[in-house]
């Protein structure tokens, strides 16, 4: 489940980063940029996860063309939160697939779980 939002990377005095998240507030920084780039990563991981185990919506992400930054620069971060998930047990479910499709998914050697946990993520937007 890949999430993409903007952050706003500034320069700071010793020259370093401090990153912040038009959407969701507060940030992180990082002495480097890779360690910034990182430290974001996990800051909005983290975030998400959060939204998600309280059941609350994801806000939509900002157009980052209306978003600037004098000290720093804009650039999108693409996270995951799901190792994050409090309820990331898999849980068996019985479902019912024609007949004529579950013998060509078996042909092609289909993974029924992998297709369907990420068939659930598209649908519910995930």
């Amino acid at each position: 489940m890949l999430k993409s939002y903007p952050a706003i990377f500034h320069n700071d005095e010793t020259g370093g980063f401090w990153v912040e998240f038009p959407e969701f507030g507060g940030g992180t920084q990082g002495e480097d940029l890779e360690e910034a780039m990182k430290n974001a990563r996990q800051m909005l991981e983290s975030i998400l996860a959060s939204y998600l185990d309280e059941g609350m919506d994801l806000p939509q992400p900002s157009d980052i063309r209306k978003i600037s930054a004098k000290d720093g620069f804009v650039t999108m971060i693409q996270a995951d939160p799901s190792p994050y998930l409090r309820n990331n047990k898999a849980i068996r479910k019985n479902v019912t697939v024609p007949e004529w499709l579950v013998r060509l998914a078996d042909r092609d050697q289909v993974n029924y779980s992998e297709v369907l946990t990420k068939a659930l993520e598209k649908k519910l937007q995930l």
